[in-house]
């Protein structure tokens, strides 16, 4: 009898693992989904054959990673799917250790913190042509000459964050000044840029590219809406033909001499009408479900690289379709003040046939089941309930 061969998926308590696990049983692969949560969507999804249990590798990366090293070590794991920023960081930084014992398809890990950084890729992007909102570095000249030159009111940003968490508006020189200092201890290195005008439309980019630098799958889709409404992920997302988009991730990614899948957050400036790189991702957005609403496997392209085979281009994709997070567009409709109840599509239209759920399934309960279970133990805690909800 031939046995299945194995895929493990890492970090399965993010939404967008859930596409990579569905798409992993859909190629009649054996799924082990990986967590350091006891319950977490991905575990309960039908796609899901066995559960893996780690240390936090937020807590405890050490122990992390020898219990994964050790685990494919063990196990015969044909391919590794690392899902979020810290453990994408985790396996892509000691890659050399995982390949001895499994196949993945990252970047080398010099070209991944390029992408992991906000202020590297902004350089990259400008070496590249690719248009970028007015930034500062506190590398490069200082803090106080700074505060002189820019136009209030400004963002300070950590170069590594995730959604809007470290963000901060200025709306004076002595707010930046007194600001600045405190974000860059709490959050690690960070910049100063200009504000965007809200009004400006948002899009992101999902592409993947191989060694020889061939573009392989690409998906252009815009937010809609996100939360929290003054700027954070998106709970909304519809696919859209915009070639002009696409080039410029395309340009960052050549000069980045990235391999492998890439997310990228773009918006067109209001003022001018040129859309401006913001940062990268250099793994698989919680909004990744957009992919598949658009009729593209990036999961078995990724899964087919890993492998050492030669995927096909697929580089036309269905435009209009949408992907929803219902719980977070929840959020996005208790909180926003502006056009909630305007807003196209109605935030009430619950069965488009145009609309891809992230993880509300026909056939499958289980990563909702899961995601409640997950929310519930984490709103429990008020510091854990303040962080999730965004409400810090």
């Amino acid at each position: 009898m031939m046995h299945k061969e194995t895929v493990l998926v890492l970090e399965t308590h993010a939404r967008a693992s859930v596409p990579i696990l569905e798409s992993s049983a859909a190629m009649g692969l054996h799924v082990i989904a990986g967590s350091s949560k006891k319950y977490c969507c991905g575990f309960y999804s039908r796609a899901t054959c066995e559960r893996l249990l780690y240390p936090s590798v937020d807590n405890e990366p050490d122990k992390c990673l020898a219990f994964l090293l050790d685990f494919v070590e063990r196990r015969s794991i044909s391919v590794l799917f690392p899902v979020g920023d810290v453990m994408t960081d985790l396996i892509a930084r000691h890659q050399d250790e995982f390949s001895r014992h499994t196949n993945l398809f990252l970047p080398g890990y010099d070209i991944f913190v390029q992408g992991r950084s906000k202020i590297l890729t902004l350089k990259a992007a400008k070496r590249a042509g690719c248009p970028i909102p007015k930034t500062w570095y506190s590398g490069e000249e200082p803090l106080v000459k700074i505060a002189d030159e820019v136009d209030y009111p400004v963002l300070i940003k950590p170069a590594i964050s995730a959604g809007a968490r470290g963000m901060t508006f200025c709306y004076s020189r002595e707010e930046l000044l007194g600001k600045f200092p405190e974000i860059n201890n709490d959050f690690g290195e960070s910049f100063v840029q200009e504000i965007i005008p809200r009004s400006g439309a948002q899009y992101k980019v999902d592409a993947i590219s191989d060694r020889s630098g061939e573009l392989l799958a690409a998906v252009v889709y815009a937010k809609l809406r996100y939360y929290p409404a003054s700027g954070g992920s998106s709970v909304l997302n519809r696919t859209e033909f915009r070639p002009d988009i696409l080039n410029y991730a395309v340009k960052v990614m050549k000069e980045l001499g990235w391999v492998g899948f890439c997310d990228f957050d773009f918006i067109t400036d209001p003022r001018d009408g040129v859309t401006k790189l913001v940062e990268i991702n250099p793994r698989y957005p919680e909004s990744y479900r957009a992919t598949v609403a658009a009729g593209v496997d990036m999961t078995k392209i990724m899964y087919q690289l890993a492998k050492g085979e030669k995927p096909k281009p697929r580089l036309e994709y269905k435009s209009g379709q949408y992907s929803r997070f219902l719980f977070g567009d929840i959020m996005w409709f208790l909180t926003t003040k502006e056009n909630r109840w305007k807003t196209k599509p109605s935030f009430f239209s619950f069965f488009r046939s145009d609309t891809m759920y992230q993880l509300l399934r026909a056939k499958d309960s289980g990563p909702i089941f899961g995601y409640i279970l997950e929310n519930l133990a984490v709103l429990l805690n008020k510091r854990n309930r303040q962080s999730r909800l965004r409400l810090r």
